[in-house]
Order: C-alpha cells, then sequence, then structure tokens
C-alpha cells in the first residue's frame, strides 16, 4: 500500500482552517497577546496552554459531530444534535452568535491589515477590496480548495512568525530580566485568577471557529482524523501563541505602552521597528496579508455553507458563493469601522461570553455526549 505524504493529509488541511480562522490580523499584530496574555506578567505566557484546551475540546466534539452525521453546515447540524423545536432556536442563536463573530474576527481581520498597511501608503478600502476579491475567489470552489490554499498558507505563516520570533530575540534590544521582576501591567488582582479568567474567556472566544473548521469536516475520513486535526491544529496554534507573546513580553519594559492598543495598534511593528531590518517589515506584511486572507476566507465559507439555500435563485453554485462571500466581508468591513481598540476590548468579550452559554457548555456536554455514542454504535 502506498504511504500517504504527511503534508497532503486530510487533518492538516482541517487543522490548517482552524489555525487560519484563529490567526487573523489581531492575533499577528500582537494585539490579541497583550490583551489577553502579556499584561498579567509571566504567567500569562502559559495562559494559552489554557485557552486552546478549551477551544480544542469545542472544536473536537463539534467538528467530529459533524462528520460522522454528515451535517457541515451549522442548521442541520443543531437541527439532528437537538431536534426539530430546541434546534430551531438554537440555530438563531448561531446565526447571531456567526454574524456577530464575522463582525469583530473579520472587523479585526480588516483593521490590523489597514492599520499595517496605512504606514506604505494605503487606503483603508484599498486594503479591504483586494481581500474581499480573493477570499471570495477561495471559495467559489467550496471546502477543498479552502482546506489546500489554508494548508500552504499555514506553512508559510509558520515559518514567518518563528522568524521573526527568533531575529526579534537574537538581534533585539530587549531586558527580559526587567519584564519578569516588574509588576504586570494589568493592576486587577489577584492577578493569577484574572489570567486564568481571561485565557478561558479568550478561549470562548476562538471557540466560535469551530463553524469555519465544521465547514470542512466532510474531508476528514474517520474519528481519527478528526482527532489528529485537533491535536495538530492545538499544538501548532499554542506555539504560536507562546512565540508571540514571549516575544512581547521581552520588550514590555522597552516599549512604552506596549499592552495599550490605543497607544500601540501593531505591537509587533513596534518590537520590528527596533530591529532597523526593513526587509523584516515587508515579510510581515506578507504574513499579515497570509493571515487575513485565511481568516476572511474561512468564515466566508462557513457562511456559504450556512447560508447556501437563501439565495437558491442564484443557479450558478459559483456565483452563489462569491455572493454570499461578498455580503459576510462586507459585514466584516462595517464591523472594521467601530476600531481595533473597541473590537479587541469589547466585541470579543461580548462574544466569549455569548459562547460560553451557547456554544461551549453544550459542546461539553450534549454533544459531547451524542459524539461518544456515535462512537460507540460504529464500533
Amino acid at each position: 500500500m502506498k504511504k500517504q505524504n504527511l503534508f497532503a493529509t486530510s487533518y492538516l488541511g482541517v487543522a490548517a482552517v482552524w489555525l487560519g480562522g484563529h490567526f487573523g490580523p489581531g492575533f499577528a499584530t500582537g494585539a490579541f497577546s497583550v490583551t489577553y496574555y502579556v499584561k498579567y506578567g509571566w504567567v500569562g505566557l502559559f495562559m494559552p496552554l489554557l485557552a486552546m484546551l478549551v477551544t480544542g475540546g469545542v472544536m473536537f466534539y463539534m467538528t467530529e459531530y459533524a462528520r460522522s452525521h454528515g451535517t457541515t453546515s451549522y442548521k442541520p447540524f443543531v437541527l439532528s444534535c437537538y431536534r426539530e423545536k430546541a434546534g430551531k432556536f438554537i440555530s438563531i442563536v448561531y446565526d447571531l452568535l456567526f454574524l456577530a463573530t464575522v463582525m469583530c474576527a473579520g472587523g479585526l481581520a480588516f483593521s490590523g491589515e489597514a492599520n499595517v498597511l496605512m504606514n506604505f501608503g494605503f487606503s483603508y478600502w484599498g486594503a479591504a477590496i483586494p481581500t474581499i476579491i480573493i477570499s471570495a475567489l477561495l471559495c467559489l470552489y467550496g471546502s477543498k480548495l479552502l482546506s489546500r490554499a489554508s494548508k500552504y498558507m499555514m506553512y508559510a505563516i509558520v515559518l514567518v512568525v518563528l522568524l521573526i520570533a527568533v531575529l526579534s530575540l537574537v538581534f533585539g534590544q530587549y531586558d527580559l530580566g526587567a519584564a519578569i521582576a516588574a509588576a504586570p501591567v494589568s493592576t486587577k488582582e489577584p492577578n493569577l485568577l484574572y489570567a486564568v479568567f481571561s485565557a478561558i474567556l479568550y478561549g470562548c472566544f476562538q471557540s466560535t471557529i469551530c463553524f469555519n473548521v465544521m465547514s470542512v469536516a466532510d474531508i476528514l475520513e474517520d474519528r481519527a482524523a478528526t482527532k489528529k486535526a485537533i491535536i495538530a491544529g492545538y499544538i501548532i496554534t499554542v506555539i504560536l501563541m507562546i512565540a508571540i507573546a514571549f516575544t512581547l513580553f521581552c520588550y514590555v519594559t522597552v516599549i512604552p505602552d506596549l499592552c495599550n492598543p490605543g497607544v500601540v495598534p501593531v505591537p509587533i511593528m513596534a518590537v520590528l521597528g527596533r530591529l532597523g531590518f526593513s526587509w523584516l517589515t515587508y515579510v510581515f506584511v506578507a504574513l499579515m496579508t497570509l493571515a487575513v486572507l485565511t481568516s476572511a476566507a474561512g468564515l466566508a465559507n462557513a457562511g456559504c455553507v450556512r447560508f447556501n439555500k437563501l439565495f437558491f435563485f442564484i443557479e450558478n453554485q459559483q456565483l452563489r458563493r462569491a455572493v454570499i462571500t461578498v455580503i459576510l466581508l462586507g459585514i466584516a468591513a462595517f464591523g472594521a469601522s467601530f476600531g481595533m481598540k473597541a473590537l479587541l476590548q469589547k466585541g470579543t468579550s461580548i462574544i466569549g461570553y455569548i459562547g460560553i452559554l451557547a456554544l461551549v457548555i453544550p459542546a461539553y456536554t450534549i454533544v459531547r455526549s451524542k459524539t461518544k455514542k456515535s462512537s460507540n454504535i460504529s464500533n
């Protein structure tokens, strides 16, 4: 039997969709890192392990149920999992949660990209319009193309993030000792408790990405492939989160207001400015573009799967997907108008709180129980 190439495996493609949804510009800029982790001091550097544990559990149960029951869109998912009466209500809640995620996560994508590209003479719409067009093209041919494209973009993102982290730590002028000794930027006490709560809230917010991952669950062969996808996604995401958080933590006493998104909207750019490597700045711009595309395309594909039947009057399937994508990314562009600081401090928290009740608790109880039953029946 021919041995399968590791880089061609379906589970890495699904893991890449998770990473692509998570690794939007809010993450790539370092804004998420300083808001949820770095400001709590050195203890915050360990919190991504907890945050992604919350997200990973939701990812596994939701994606495995979607794979095993053929419900890659969340409306048939809720009707299957929660039955018709409860399912109809939960479907509406999921619609609102998904659209709020599109506005917030997509808005962060456009806002983050705009904050970077405006340094190079681009306008807001100069960054937004090409993103909408390319994301629409990525979604025209469905889950297989998105999974494949996200997988290759994932490899590039991993390499660039690690490159930036290594060069910043090798050649940068930072003070790790002072950062460890300094009091946390956050003045909330007890600091550890708030750091843990912040990580859990972030994990709940990022759990909404499960809609993106569920939309490509049809390419997974079995339960074992789902496990591999979630484990791979967890490991890669945590490594990148800690790499960015640690890099920024080293500079927290060197760069004033690094943890204040209202003053320093793109923390990674502030660090790169200290290095003096102009070519690395351009590499970061490329990273941002990849992050925007994977994040926006993942959200758009999930929306195409969910809202496909609402646009039945458009007979051409590819045109239908393109129209849905443009509408969804238009909502994201509207979200960006609220500004990066508002989306980071208020938008993500609101979605996180809603996600606890609407997504996280049900995933760890009801959906978990039903995936176990399905697994026992198949065995």
